[in-house]
């Protein structure tokens, strides 16, 4: 009950923080996203160092967030483009998501990680995802970034599957691997039969899921820009009607 109160205070603060940051100007609160990935790029490279030096490399980032904290971070300090679109697709996906479930998993959470590291990754998901506001309320994505969000998408679950084959990963608790293998299902779903059968629904699902986030994260950049900007380009199937400044 505890997790559970202190999620949604959280979750109120990280949004009180998120309303005072897209009223400053787009100089000002650029300069927040770069300061946040700042700090997440020197932390996260500080950690995985110190574990590679000590030879230890099941720590590395395979995780769809753990990847996120870094390519987000280079792209908006070193201004690639290209990636833009998926790197606040993925801030946004993995900060809002780890806000959400926080309050009901909390407790589990810490029980397999620890309070320091739990606390940690609050943090970190909860800088990724102001982040990706403060982007979307200064950058409007058109509809053809789509096929770049998916194209870095299956990159990131090659790179991890890649990955799995290469580095022993037993006894670590990797998100991401139970969903690619449908290990989730047997933990939801403990003491149920599940034949192979289910896997073909079930990763249709994950995929339908996945896309239904994508259209959700253009709806909150149109509503977040249209609020802070007074002409909003119209999205079309096939472009863009450019009223402002946009980024494909």
């Amino acid at each position: 009950m505890q997790a559970f109160i202190y999620g949604i205070l959280w979750f109120i603060i990280v949004h009180i923080i998120v309303r005072r940051s897209v009223k400053l100007n787009q100089t000002k609160s650029m300069l927040i996203v770069k300061l946040i990935s700042l700090i997440l790029l020197s932390y996260k490279s500080i950690e995985y160092g110190f574990h590679w030096i000590q030879g230890d490399f099941t720590k590395i980032p395979v995780e769809y967030s753990a990847i996120t904290y870094f390519l987000f971070s280079i792209t908006f300090l070193f201004n690639i483009k290209p990636l833009k679109p998926f790197v606040t697709f993925a801030a946004f996906l993995s900060g809002l998501g780890y806000l959400i479930t926080f309050p009901f998993l909390g407790f589990s959470f810490i029980a397999g990680n620890g309070i320091t590291t739990t606390l940690l990754a609050l943090l970190n998901h909860s800088m990724l995802y102001i982040g990706s506001i403060i982007i979307m309320k200064n950058l409007f994505y058109t509809i053809e970034s789509r096929k770049s969000i998916l194209i870095c998408t299956l990159l990131v679950v090659a790179y991890s599957i890649t990955m799995q084959y290469l580095i022993n990963f037993e006894g670590k608790y990797l998100f991401i691997y139970m969903v690619l293998d449908g290990r989730i299902l047997y933990n939801l779903f403990q003491n149920v039969n599940i034949n192979g059968f289910i896997f073909l629904p079930y990763n249709l699902l994950i995929v339908s899921i996945y896309l239904g986030m994508i259209s959700i994260f253009y709806k909150v950049n149109t509503r977040i820009y249209g609020l802070h900007h007074e002409v909003v380009p119209v999205r079309l199937r096939k472009g863009v009607i450019k009223h402002e400044p946009t980024i494909s």
